[in-house]
């Protein structure tokens, strides 16, 4: 069966074959036939256009082989403009990893670096912080063995005035037995010279008695009493208006405006310099009005907390009250310095001006110079009262000082162990 069958499969294909080949016949004749048929009907004139057709069939032959090289040399090219391209990409992709690779470190360092600017502003500013403190601490320590050099010397004084008034009066006594004795002596007294020799040695035992039975109270009692006196304002219930500070301030601020208006070209430099000194007061009037609201916070006059507590509060503010008055200090010294400018700028362009403008010139600026030295009189007056009242309530307990020396070196050891 599988025989037959394949047979019959051969026999399909070779008519198939055979049927192709026929049909490739035909074709070939009807075309041959087509082509003889087309020749013979062409006009004789036409024959003539076979050479210069077969010329420029020639020509564009030669003309595609060209293009055909061109077009092999250009896949060449692009081959290998594509390899080269590639391996560019290649190179600049290595390079851009190893670039992200530098930047990443790059701003590793840059966050290291600003870490370490930041702890050493942090030291810095720690150290600043620290000296400040050490320094109102030396201050604090100086200015309470001052006052208590000067109490002592105070009662060394008292001492020898006591001494000197006692032997005054020894010397009176002394003369005026001895003008006894010379009474007697001439005759016209009625006692003997034993009566009298007797008398004298109990007048002096009798003396020394009295005077060995005084009990004299020491000055620290009597310095402890002095504050429990009935005592004017506390100077940290005054602000900058009743100091008369911010009154002065406003008309400095009036006279600035009216010496720039007076002569905008004369010395410019002058009433930058003022203004600037100006606002260097109202910074520092500032800061004491601030320092007098947080103590009538917490009245000193009324504690309610325990000693201790206060003590280092009312320490606390003590030591600013010394900054603050170290701050009016140096800005003291600026103003004698704006004084010198001042006087120098108003030399040098006296020459050219009239004498009406020279004269409201003067008078606005010794106005000015004045108000500047009454803000400075007065709050230095201000800080002085603060600072006085201040050590006036941490003296009135016995043990105060020590306390204060204790919290001050304790603050002073604990930063030295950080």
């Amino acid at each position: 069966m599988a025989t037959s069958s394949e047979c019959e499969g051969d026999g399909e294909e070779n008519e198939e074959q055979f049927l192709f080949h026929q049909t490739q016949k035909l074709l070939s004749l009807y075309l041959g036939v087509s082509f003889s048929v087309f020749l013979a009907y062409l006009p004789e004139s036409s024959l003539a256009l076979l050479p210069k057709l077969q010329t420029q069939t020639r020509d564009i032959t030669a003309r595609l082989l060209t293009a055909e090289e061109q077009l092999r040399q250009m896949k060449s090219r692009r081959k290998e403009d594509s390899k080269a391209n590639a391996r560019v990409v290649e190179i600049f992709a290595t390079h851009r990893n190893t670039w992200q690779a530098e930047e990443k470190q790059l701003l590793q360092q840059i966050q290291d670096q600003r870490a370490k600017i930041e702890e050493l502003e942090r030291e810095t500013h720690e150290s600043k912080r620290r000296i400040e403190e050490i320094q109102d601490i030396i201050g604090f320590i100086s200015t309470t063995s001052g006052a208590a050099a000067g109490e002592q010397q105070q009662q060394q004084q008292q001492e020898q005035m006591e001494e000197a008034f006692a032997a005054e009066d020894t010397r009176d006594d002394q003369l005026k037995f001895n003008g006894v004795l010379n009474v007697a002596h001439n005759g016209n007294f009625p006692f003997t010279s034993d009566l009298l020799a007797s008398a004298s040695s109990k007048f002096w035992a009798d003396r020394a008695t009295v005077w060995q039975d005084i009990q004299c109270e020491s000055l620290e009692s009597l310095y402890h009493m002095k504050h429990f006196v009935a005592r004017r304002e506390s100077p940290w219930k005054v602000d900058g208006e009743s100091t008369g500070v911010s009154s002065k301030l406003e008309l400095l601020e009036q006279e600035l405006l009216n010496l720039e208006k007076l002569g905008k070209s004369d010395f410019s430099r002058v009433p930058s310099l003022m203004r600037k000194q100006a606002r260097r007061y109202q910074a520092l009037t500032a800061k004491i009005d601030d320092l007098c609201r947080r103590m009538q916070a917490s009245d000193p006059s009324e504690p309610t907390l325990s000693v201790e507590f206060e003590t280092q509060r009312q320490t606390e503010f003590l030591l600013e009250a010394f900054r603050l008055q170290q701050h009016a200090s140096e800005t003291g010294q600026k103003l004698m310095a704006l004084q010198t400018e001042i006087g120098k700028s108003y030399y040098k362009d006296d020459i050219g001006r009239s004498g009406s403008a020279k004269a409201g010139t003067k008078q606005s600026m010794d106005s000015i110079r004045n108000n500047l030295q009454e803000v400075q009189r007065n709050l230095e007056i201000w800080l002085a009262r603060i600072i006085g009242d201040l050590e006036g309530i941490l003296a009135r307990d016995g043990s105060c000082s020590s306390r204060i020396r204790e919290y001050c070196v304790s603050r002073y050891n604990s930063h030295f162990v950080q």
